[in-house]
């Protein structure tokens, strides 16, 4: 009996350890994905990878090749730089004295020497604000600062025609510096710097450059974005508002903000999906598509700046009997409409007539009426893309 069943249990057991032997263990067996199994001995079509996209869904984000095409690093330091310029001329809202020579420098920051003045966010020996700035009005923004270090030492309280800090009646911990004719320093120059300097590069510069053709369609060296991507690039740096602005718009900043303010009335934060139809046009290379978007960019930017100018002078109105709101805000007014000389096409200014609506407000801020407020709004709506509605309700 063994002889006859010792033969069939050898050929049933080596029958098991054959087939045991040939079943091979599946899994993922590329070693560049996320679930590799290095026990594995077969590919079973499971392999999972990570994105190569740096990008998430509704940024202002394009990449190549796995990295990120967007570089406006030189922006987001002279937005710093400007920030921290107003800083330091808001301490003279509570009596300190400022210095021109430190404002000078860094506005200048002439091959650092602003450097002792900036935090690592803005102390960039390359960068400045100066060089920036449309030229014609530069020697003006270092009078200013000369003019608000004067202003500054004064140790009587400001009135008319006595520069000085002016408390708010409403609001006692609302205190600014004036000069003797209740012009604000800190946002004439902070207001007027986003428009001559930020909103100047970006439309009369970069804006215009490649609605010109003037920039290559070729990957720069050492770099992974075109000539033309970073100059676009540049232009949405200055307008400041982060690249998830749709999830996270309380980040913005400068023209940005108040774009955002304005929202409600104006959807002034459409440009922000223009400037995305834009830069993909230039990416895809399409000039038609580039030409027919852009004037989107200019007219909300314009709206912008436009509608800022009508909302401090309607604030204005409101404060008419708090002399220190009412020339804060008649200062920022007056600021934004200088901005306008960079404005779209259709609506550009000229310095003449800039100064034409600056005058409608009067030489003093002090004595700046209701009417001459009203003048200057009726002003904006004739000259702006602003209507009638709209500035009631800015």
């Amino acid at each position: 009996m063994n002889k006859i069943l010792k033969p069939f249990f050898l050929l049933t057991l080596s029958t098991g350890l054959l087939l045991t032997g040939c079943k091979k263990e599946e899994g993922c067996t590329d070693s560049t994905a996320t679930n590799y199994d290095a026990d594995a001995e077969e590919d079973d079509g499971t392999c999972e990878y990570a994105s190569t996209n740096p990008c998430a869904d509704g940024d202002y984000c394009f990449s190549r090749d796995g990295e990120t095409t967007v570089n406006y690093s030189g922006q987001t330091t002279r937005l710093n730089q400007l920030a921290e310029m107003t800083s330091y001329m808001k301490t003279a809202n509570n009596g300190d004295a400022v210095s021109a020579a430190q404002l000078r420098e860094m506005f200048s920051n002439n091959n650092g020497t602003g450097s002792s003045y900036f935090s690592e966010d803005a102390n960039d020996a390359s960068k400045q604000l100066k060089s920036k700035t449309f030229i014609t009005f530069q020697s003006e923004y270092e009078a200013l600062m000369d003019a608000m270090q004067v202003a500054s030492e004064s140790t009587t309280v400001g009135s008319n025609g006595t520069a000085g800090v002016v408390t708010s009646t409403s609001n006692s911990d609302k205190k600014y510096l004036f000069d003797e004719n209740g012009y604000e320093h800190t946002q004439i120059i902070e207001k007027g710097l986003m428009g001559d300097c930020f909103y100047y590069q970006a439309m009369d510069s970069y804006i215009a450059g490649v609605l010109s053709e003037a920039y290559g369609n070729e990957i720069l060296d050492g770099k992974n974005y075109t000539e033309n991507e970073h100059k676009f690039d540049e232009a949405f740096g200055y307008l400041g508002i982060p690249i998830d602005f749709l999830t996270n718009a309380g980040d913005a900043r400068f023209h940005g903000k108040y774009g955002n303010s304005r929202d409600g009335v104006l959807g002034t934060n459409s440009i922000f999906n223009d400037f995305a139809e834009v830069r993909q046009a230039i990416t895809d290379g399409d000039q038609a598509q580039i030409e027919l978007a852009m004037p989107n960019i200019r007219s909300e930017w314009h709206k912008i700046i436009a509608g800022t100018t009508v909302h401090y002078l309607n604030a204005a109105l409101t404060n008419i009997d708090d002399p220190a709101l009412k020339m804060h805000e008649l200062s920022e007014a007056y600021a934004f409409i200088g901005n306008l000389v960079h404005s779209t096409d259709a609506y550009n200014i000229s310095v003449a007539q800039r100064d034409e609506c600056r005058t409608l407000l009067g030489p003093n801020f002090y004595e700046t009426s209701t009417d001459d407020i009203n003048a200057a709004k009726e002003w904006l709506v004739n000259n702006t893309s602003i209507t009638l509605i709209e500035s009631a309700n800015l």
